[in-house]
């Protein structure tokens, strides 16, 4: 189509759009969504490993093309004689079924349990539990973010968990899953440092001491020069607002909740709610081991990611949360 004759087409839509109702043009987007066709897997990942370029083996740059296998293009490295496709060394390497990934991960976004994304997709339990880890794989632990602007944070604190293992290590005693934690002392807990600006960028690490010494590492880097630091009244973050000229907002719990009217810890503060109702409710408990993984998931969400967008994050050659 010749390029006036597309923009007096798009021209006519627009106005006919503007006039519809909401309802109408809820339906108009339905239906273009109907007609999305969607990308073959290997098409979806095939910009991101033409970018690199690389052999997974030994970095080289000289490779060729070297026959397919199961409809996937395979490649043989001049060097070093290896051949790779493009998801060798990736989280989503010798994974089977690619032709339901989309949907798997559209059951993502919608934070279904294991038993609902494998009965959806048609798939063993075990199959829906090791997808759901090697999508995560990638993000887990990624704490690159920069915070800017305003920036709220605060710690909270998880039990520890070895929930999957037959046998408890330490000669720990079992407990009912969520109960019997003394909250009271951190002994048998889990700290998490969460951080979250007003562009919901957003960091998320595990610490292995709640100590201010843990609080500064995992968050002087992430943040921005002469932003704004919104914290409860531990000092940690008083050190960490000088040395980044921040200007610094304390909060002290059941003192100032809110100072003028826009500086407050309200949004993390129900970003950990959100995400313990989460994982203690719907994920009925998650092991430590893992925790990293879910909350990199809970990031993708509150990010918003679509199917698409989970699984380029999957692949882990690029981030994709948006800004």
């Amino acid at each position: 189509m010749k390029a006036k004759l597309f923009v007096s087409k798009l021209n006519q839509i627009t106005k006919a759009l503007i006039s519809m109702t909401p309802a109408q043009r809820e339906v108009v987007h339905q239906s273009i969504q109907a007609l999305d066709t969607e990308i073959p897997i290997d098409e979806l990942f095939q910009p991101l490993f033409d970018s690199k370029s690389q052999c997974p083996h030994c970095d080289s740059s000289q490779f060729k093309k070297w026959g397919k296998a199961g409809g996937v293009q395979r490649y043989r490295c001049n060097s070093c004689s290896k051949t790779f496709n493009n998801k060798t060394n990736t989280p989503l390497a010798r994974l089977h079924k690619s032709c339901i990934w989309v949907e798997y991960a559209h059951c993502m976004a919608l934070r279904l349990t294991l038993r609902q994304a494998a009965r959806v997709c048609g798939i063993n339990l075990k199959t829906a539990f090791l997808w759901r880890h090697r999508f995560l794989q990638a993000q887990a632990g990624k704490n690159d973010d920069k915070l800017s602007g305003i920036i709220e944070v605060d710690e909270f604190f998880l039990a520890y968990s070895e929930k999957g293992n037959k046998t408890l290590g330490s000669g720990q005693k079992a407990r009912k899953r969520g109960g019997d934690i003394d909250k009271r002392t951190k002994e048998g807990q889990v700290a998490v440092l969460l951080s979250i600006d007003r562009s919901k960028h957003m960091i998320a690490p595990i610490l292995s001491a709640d100590t201010s010494s843990e609080i500064s590492i995992n968050l002087t880097e992430n943040i921005e020069e002469n932003s704004v630091l919104c914290s409860d009244g531990a000092w940690a973050y008083v050190k960490i607002a000088k040395l980044k000229h921040c200007d610094h907002k304390r909060l002290i719990n059941g003192k100032i909740r809110v100072m003028d009217n826009i500086y407050h810890i309200q949004t993390v503060n129900g970003a950990i709610a959100n995400f313990k109702a989460w994982v203690n409710g719907s994920m009925k408990g998650v092991a430590t081991k893992y925790l990293s993984n879910y909350l990199a998931w809970f990031k993708e969400s509150s990010a918003k990611l679509d199917k698409r967008q989970i699984l380029l994050s999957a692949y882990g050659r690029q981030q994709y949360y948006g800004t």
